[in-house]
């Protein structure tokens, strides 16, 4: 604990941060978080944290992966749209990488206590490590139902978020997904978001944007999400930006 007090912090622009939250009448969510910044990786890491000793070492090969497989994954995405594969590489090869490591307690089910509220992340998307199941998506075609995502070992889960939303002008749809308690243990997931960089503004690619497909969504940057989150707003960040 003396190791974690040097760390705890609720200001959201640290880049080193660690965050516990607890259950109250309006959240009725129960985690504890750690937020690194990862990119360029040799600026950050030396201010991680050292212990457990081999932390920066294990968690930095991690990093370095799976920000390259991100990468290649919009590679596949950008040219789904119609795109050239090297649309917006250079502003992507540029941005932010986040690492968030979870840890969400043992709670039973019945005290309808959540891991993580529902919410969309503002990244272009984010890649997500998980010790068990616990995700669960909402689905828009079944009237927005609750799904769980089954975990399986060593698998990694793909979710769009609010820029790449914004980017395609609709055609991905950015995830809203929450957390479950678990009764029997406590779960640990790891989320990797790639984003662009801070004040980089992000509008619909004007490739998507004709008469019968006009734009839809206004411009915006991921410092502008933060000062967003720091407003405590009730209304998603996803929909301040439609038009």
């Amino acid at each position: 604990m003396d190791q974690k007090t040097i760390f705890l912090s609720n200001d959201v622009k640290k880049p080193v941060r660690l965050e516990k939250f607890r259950v109250d009448n309006v959240s009725r969510v129960s985690r504890e978080l750690i937020k690194l910044y990862a990119y360029p990786i040799e600026d950050w890491i030396g201010s991680w944290p050292h212990n457990p000793t081999d932390f920066t070492e294990n968690l930095g090969k991690y990093a370095i992966e799976v920000r390259r497989l991100s990468l290649e994954i919009m590679e596949a995405i950008v040219e789904s749209l119609g795109l050239p594969p090297t649309y917006s590489r250079s502003s992507l090869e540029k941005g932010m990488h986040m690492i968030v490591g979870n840890k969400y307690p043992q709670c039973s089910p019945s005290s309808n206590i959540l891991g993580l509220a529902s919410h969309t992340d503002h990244t272009i998307i984010t890649i997500l490590l998980e010790s068990m199941s616990g995700l669960e998506i909402m689905d828009s075609n079944d009237n927005n139902a609750w799904k769980s995502v089954p975990a399986a070992g060593g698998t990694l889960k793909v979710l769009i978020g609010n820029h790449l939303e914004v980017l395609s002008n609709g055609l991905y749809k950015s995830v809203f997904h929450r957390v479950t308690s678990n009764a029997q243990k406590s779960r640990v997931s790891i989320g990797s978001c790639l984003s662009f960089p801070m004040a980089q503004m992000v509008e619909p690619a004007m490739e998507l944007v004709d008469e019968e497909h006009p734009k839809r969504y206004k411009a915006s940057s991921l410092e502008e999400y933060i000062k967003f989150l720091s407003s405590k707003a009730d209304k998603s960040y996803i929909e301040s930006l439609k038009i």
